[in-house]
């Protein structure tokens, strides 16, 4: 026979798990209350494959929220087919990290942020595992937002695309099938000039270049000019210094010459200023001068009539003056 069950335990089961319930609305309704959520909505024009409730919320990085709920359309055009994506930001949690007041459920400080190019865009948080979280960030130079609500029920965050979404649209500008014909046509070109090449000749070619230039370098010859040529240098250097040794000595004695030369004028500029004065008219010493030069011209004129008549008559010195036959 099967045992009875006993109803004072089953009560007692009944009582405590709705003892565990109720203290777990307490617990959570408390953490409400003391972590304030403030909603917001975004539109995202791409597919939310990694995106899941409960993904992250970062602020640069830095969480401050997560996301709530992930939807097809909530409050949007007919023609609009975006997909919604209901976050929520902890108050408490991002002023804890903040000395500032956050704009978190002030909607003009908000819009305020907007204008300056707060966004949000969806990031992977492995490339691995295809896991997406939502990050916020102020983005310089951001375009104008597109806003996705008919009536204003939540805070709206405009959106834009990621950057890998950004990496396949470029790519989907891409002509890839001509590019890939141009590197087909690229290739088939450098094969065809390879195939033109006789790599034996070059081989061959190469080897003998290496072979002359090992025997040039190797030659006893050019051995024997470098030891000349070292031979000559250390000749310069040595002659080097004795002209430097003797440039010196040249030197001093150029600076003697010329000492002497200077002086030798200075005499001269002495002397001929003292003739100057000689030959002033202010001078006593001109009057006799110039007698002694009248007499010096005499004797000059009686010299000068002597050698005239010598050469008329060269024999007048042995048999005297000849008398004229008129004189007779």
């Amino acid at each position: 026979m099967s045992k009875k069950a006993n109803p004072t335990s089953i009560a007692l089961f009944v009582i405590l798990g709705l003892f565990l319930a109720i203290s777990g609305v307490v617990l959570f309704s408390a953490r409400s209350l003391f972590h304030p959520h403030q909603k917001q909505i975004l539109y995202f024009d791409t597919s939310l494959k990694g995106l899941n409730p409960g993904a992250p919320v970062k602020f640069r990085g830095v969480t401050i929220g997560s996301v709530v709920e992930v939807m097809i359309r909530h409050n949007q055009p007919s023609n609009d087919f975006s997909m919604p994506v209901l976050v929520s930001l902890d108050k408490k949690l991002a002023q804890a990290k903040s000395d500032e007041l956050l704009p978190i459920g002030d909607k003009t400080r908000l819009d305020q942020l907007i204008r300056q190019g707060f966004r949000a865009r969806l990031d992977a948080e492995s490339l691995v595992t295809g896991v997406l979280y939502v990050g916020l960030d102020i983005v310089p130079n951001a375009p104008p937002p597109i806003l996705h609500q008919l009536r204003p029920q939540y805070q709206e965050i405009p959106t834009l695309p990621s950057d890998i979404q950004q990496l396949l649209a470029n790519l989907a500008h891409v002509d890839i099938r001509g590019l890939s014909e141009k590197l087909n046509t690229l290739l088939a070109r450098l094969d065809s000039s390879l195939s033109q090449l006789n790599f034996t000749e070059i081989n061959a070619g190469v080897t003998n270049l290496l072979r002359s230039a090992n025997q040039v370098l190797t030659t006893p010859d050019l051995t024997n000019s470098f030891a000349s040529l070292n031979h000559a240098l250390t000749q310069a250097e040595v002659l080097l210094k004795r002209v430097d040794a003797r440039v010196d000595p040249l030197a001093d004695s150029a600076t003697n010459t010329l000492f002497e030369a200077q002086k030798t004028l200075a005499d001269l500029r002495v002397a001929v200023r003292n003739v100057a004065d000689l030959l002033s008219p202010d001078s006593p010493v001109p009057p006799d001068l110039a007698q002694v030069l009248e007499e010096f011209s005499r004797a000059g004129r009686a010299i000068a009539d002597l050698a005239s008549f010598l050469e008329r008559d060269p024999n007048a010195v042995l048999v005297g003056k000849r008398i004229p036959k008129d004189q007779r």
